[in-house]
């Protein structure tokens, strides 16, 4: 059977937005596209790599990728090229690949285009570039950045998911019409646990990578303000390890057992999570889709979000959700304390997101997936 490769820079065992991305699409290809999902991850060195995550075969890569760490390891890459290049057209013709889809690309990933230049692979190549990396390229000096835009324009089809950053795209490849596939979620798996809550302290929970772009000092200067106003509740946060892991940490110590700081939770114990919740908070600086939105209108959350990146292109705000200006813990503690104190308000905009999630199925953006690099 032909192949879809879905290029990692990591391993897709990791907790994160990008690795549910690319398993969700992976997963939706496998069930019926006609094409076998297959997960790549390149390094200088084999790595230790598990052999399928959720039932995707995964394999190593050789590729030394050192193009944007500096001279010396940018000419050690050069050297290591030839090697490098034969390497993956082995891959590429044992697996029978026909399309090539390079998730949070690094100029490393130009060997697919040369290779193809070569003669030695006849398949499609896309990039799907999902907010960091594409905010990494247009923030490198002048000559990485043209050898970027001569990147993204060799390739069959730029990939994102929102419109927000298929502008971001076009900032630093003017002539690229980035496709906007949004992220779909496991609507089942997250709509079939059965809520958990009754009456008590409410609960609030929030999913997201432990870094700055996710506002969790944000929060929890919100979830002060709601202490402050003597509402009874308490606060989950849960997220991949991150480099403001352990200040999150630090800072939730004060609350006590009012907040809870979770690490690497796997996926499937999300929807627990979630039935156990009162509302979902996603305060992000920086945020272009949201699988987790989908998620909690799948479970029946109402959602306080921010009004940056993609989320007002899947939250209306005061009809699916309530939007807020980022930085802002005043107006973020306003809108969480609306939907915790009116149970109306929270039943409607729970609701109204549960029949929007619906529509953000994998299936969907497997179909879109094809469409774009037929």
């Amino acid at each position: 059977m032909r192949s879809c490769m879905f290029v990692l820079p990591w391993s897709p065992t990791s907790a994160g937005g990008v690795n549910e991305a690319v398993l969700g699409l992976a997963h939706a290809l496998k069930i019926g596209s006609g094409f076998r999902p297959l997960i790549a991850v390149p390094s200088w060195a084999p790595i230790g790599l598990p052999a399928e995550v959720r039932g995707i075969a995964v394999i190593g890569l050789q590729l030394h990728d050192g193009y944007e760490a500096g001279p010396w390891a940018a000419v050690k890459s050069t050297v290591r090229l030839p090697s490098d290049l034969a390497a993956i057209a082995r891959a590429l013709k044992i697996h029978d690949v026909q399309m090539v889809n390079l998730n949070f690309p690094s100029l490393g990933g130009a060997a697919f285009l040369l290779l193809r230049r070569m003669g030695l692979y006849k398949g499609k190549i896309a990039l799907t570039f999902h907010g960091s990396d594409i905010r990494r390229a247009a923030g490198s000096g002048s000559i990485v950045r043209l050898a970027w835009r001569n990147y993204i324009s060799g390739a069959d089809a730029v990939l994102v998911c929102s419109q927000a950053l298929a502008n971001e795209v076009q900032r630093i490849s003017p002539q690229t019409h980035a496709r906007v596939i949004h992220n779909g979620a496991d609507i089942d798996l997250f709509s079939r646990v059965p809520k958990l809550r009754g009456p008590g302290r409410k609960r609030i929970l929030h999913i997201g990578k432990f870094e700055r772009k996710k506002s969790q000092d944000v929060l929890l200067a919100a979830f002060r303000l709601l202490l402050d106003r003597r509402l009874d509740c308490m606060l989950t946060m849960i997220g991949a390890r991150g480099p403001t892991l352990e200040e999150v940490r630090q800072a939730a110590l004060v609350f006590g057992d009012r907040v809870r700081v979770l690490a690497d939770v796997p996926h499937d114990c999300i929807p627990e999570y979630m039935a156990d919740a009162d509302l979902f908070v996603l305060p992000s600086r920086a945020e272009p889709f949201g699988i987790a939105l989908i998620e909690a209108g799948a479970a029946g959350l109402p959602v306080v979000a921010t009004n940056v990146g993609g989320i007002p292109e899947i939250i209306t705000h005061g009809a699916t959700g309530l939007l807020v200006e980022p930085d802002n813990p005043g107006a973020l503690a306003d809108a969480m304390a609306k939907v915790l104190e009116s149970a109306e308000l929270a039943r409607s905009l729970a609701s109204s997101l549960r029949a929007q999630a619906a529509r953000f199925v994998w299936q969907r953006a497997a179909e879109q997936f094809i469409a774009a690099l037929s």
